[in-house]
């Protein structure tokens, strides 16, 4: 998994290190974008979990994975053409 917003191997969320995942901050048609850019954290089972199916963590995710981009790829103007929208 690439990654520019986490480097260590542990939930992003809660610091487990047990049966992570990777998650795509920006998601549904937004996914493959995420991949390229390196927009994914690794989540344990249980926050990945909660996030999909709560929404616990999504914005704040989100809000993350765009600060990370615009320090590495451009402006925030940039990122709205790329991805649709601002979180911040």
């Amino acid at each position: 998994m690439k990654s520019i917003i986490q480097k260590d191997n542990r939930c992003f969320l809660c610091g487990s290190t047990r049966d992570l995942q990777t998650h795509h901050c920006q998601h549904g048609y937004n996914r493959n974008k995420a991949d390229e850019d390196g927009l994914t954290v690794r989540l344990c089972v249980l926050c990945h979990t909660n996030l999909h199916s709560r929404g616990w963590g999504d914005r704040e995710l989100k809000q993350i994975s765009q600060t990370m981009w615009e320090r590495t790829y451009g402006s925030r103007e940039d990122f709205i053409r790329r991805y649709g929208k601002s979180y911040l």
